[in-house]
C-alpha cells in the first residue's frame, strides 16, 4: 500500500536520506498539521491562546494515556462534524465574518501582502 507521500509524489529532497527517513519526516509534518488544526479549533471554541489549546490537548492525552496526535485527530473530527450540524443562522454568521474580513483590516499595506 502506498503512503500518502508516495501518492502525492513528494520526492525526498536529500538523496542521502532513506525512504524510511523521508516517510518519517512526512509523517511528522502530517501529525503536526493535525495538532495545529485541533489547536486552532480549540482556540476558536474556547477563546484561548495557542499555548492553552495545546495544554488542553496534552492534559487529555496524559489523563487518558492516549497519544496526543490521536486526541487531536478525534477532536478535529468531532468539531468538524459538530460544525456540519450547526444551525443555518450560525453558518451565516461565520460566512459573513469570512466574506467581510478584508473590511476589518485597518492597515492598507497589510491588506495587499500575501
Amino acid at each position: 500500500m502506498q503512503s500518502e507521500r508516495q501518492r502525492m509524489a513528494i520526492p525526498c529532497q536529500d538523496p542521502g536520506h532513506s525512504k524510511a527517513e523521508a516517510d518519517a519526516v512526512y509523517e511528522f509534518g502530517v501529525n503536526r498539521a493535525i495538532i495545529e488544526q485541533a489547536k486552532g479549533m480549540l482556540m476558536f471554541v474556547y477563546g484561548i491562546d495557542s499555548d492553552e489549546a495545546f495544554e488542553r490537548l496534552r492534559e487529555q492525552s496524559q489523563q487518558h494515556n492516549v497519544k496526543l496526535r490521536l486526541i487531536a485527530k478525534q477532536v478535529l473530527a468531532d468539531l468538524v462534524e459538530l460544525a456540519r450540524t450547526s444551525s443555518p443562522a450560525r453558518r451565516m454568521e461565520h460566512d459573513l465574518l469570512l466574506r467581510t474580513a478584508h473590511q476589518r483590516i485597518s492597515d492598507a499595506a497589510a491588506r495587499h501582502q500575501a
